[in-house]
């Protein structure tokens, strides 16, 4: 009888642990979080400096994958107040171990230079830059010299006016 008992003993223990495991496996399929009205800031990890924050009406993470509704996403340049680019799409994919926000539906970036507007898109946060698959439409606008351009051209209009003055 002891061995008996002993074997529905372990059969009991044994089926225990297994409806264990599966209501663990099932939890976690469930334990997404869904965040309302939302902003996500990212930081540089060598310098602490802020790179870029993710606003949107609704987020739910399911581990590192976060969906996102009604999303904009500011890329900061020196400090807060230095915007080099916003990006805002009615929903997109972001996947927070590459950096990487994807979409299917229409996108538009604005910055100071310029407007793209498309369909579908690809946004790497780590290189701040945005891949439009298609129907895209590009306004430039200003000037679009960099700020090394920018310092040689004063240098050399100031060196024009020295010559012309002599």
């Amino acid at each position: 009888m002891g061995r008996f008992d002993g074997k529905i003993s372990c059969l009991m223990l044994l089926l225990c642990g297994i409806s264990l495991f599966f209501h663990s496996a099932m939890a976690e399929d469930d334990t997404s979080i869904v965040l309302r009205e939302f902003k996500l800031p990212e930081y540089n990890k060598e310098t602490d400096d802020l790179e870029y924050i993710i606003y949107g009406d609704e987020a739910q993470n399911v581990g590192v994958i976060i969906n996102l509704k009604k999303l904009k996403v500011d890329w900061i340049g020196k400090n807060v107040n230095d915007i080099k680019g916003t990006v805002t799409t009615p929903k997109g994919v972001y996947d927070r171990s590459t950096k990487i926000i994807k979409g299917e539906d229409e996108v538009h970036f604005r910055s100071d230079s310029m407007d793209v507007d498309g369909v579908g898109f690809d946004a790497d946060q780590k290189k701040q830059t945005i891949h439009i698959r298609s129907k895209v439409k590009v306004v430039l606008r200003g000037n679009l010299m960099t700020d090394g351009e920018k310092e040689g051209l004063k240098k050399q209009t100031a060196k024009d006016k020295i010559k012309d003055s002599k």
